[in-house]
């Protein structure tokens, strides 16, 4: 007579309860690289601001680090204003203003301790400017201008607040309670239909 255990049935139902096991620890490692992204500013793009009607040929400064400051292929010198107090931010409707040559830093040296990473543009970069500041008395950022051949200004901007590094506590400890609910999930499943996982 054959004794035939169910050591293999046993074993995979195991196996599988390992597996579910994993699921709060993929929560946890997803929510810290998407805290990472955030803090870092790689979810940020590049955006279009576009050009004063004319060929921009030069980036050439900074007016009072609340404007940026071009000049076109006829030598006139135009502003556009990206801080109204607020913090940096490409304003919806871009307004470029002709302006007197005076006011203008060349190379700016900035404020601040920003340390954040951007994408390069997809296209060739003829000159690029950029700018640390302080954000919101304790936090960083980091506007950058970039020129494209055909004339046309980018700009990229991140900016954290001073308690914004608190969102790699955050971000793992939810990717960890999603995990959990998940791997909940897979028990009531389990539960409910034995055969079937």
């Amino acid at each position: 007579m054959d004794n035939v255990l169910p050591f293999p049935a046993a074993s995979s139902r195991t196996t599988r309860i390992y597996h579910a096991w994993l699921l709060p620890v993929f929560g946890f490692v997803l929510g810290l690289a998407c805290a990472y992204l955030v803090f870092y500013g790689l979810f940020e793009t590049w955006r279009l601001a576009g050009s004063p009607g004319e060929k921009i040929v030069r980036i050439a400064g900074l007016q009072e680090g609340r404007a940026v400051l071009v000049e076109t292929g006829t030598g006139g010198l135009y502003s556009l204003e990206f801080d109204q107090g607020e913090g940096v931010v490409l304003p919806a409707q871009t307004e470029w203003k002709p302006v007197l040559p005076g006011t203008v830093d060349p190379e700016p040296r900035g404020e601040g301790d920003a340390r954040f990473f951007a994408w390069p543009p997809l296209f060739p970069v003829q000159q690029v400017l950029e700018w640390e500041y302080v954000y919101r008395v304790e936090g960083a950022g980091l506007v950058k201008f970039a020129l494209a051949p055909d004339g046309n200004l980018w700009m990229w901007v991140h900016q954290n607040a001073g308690l914004a590094g608190l969102v790699f506590y955050f971000y793992p400890v939810m990717g960890m309670t999603a995990g959990l609910a998940a791997m909940g999930l897979v028990w009531i499943i389990r539960r409910a239909y034995p055969k079937s996982i």
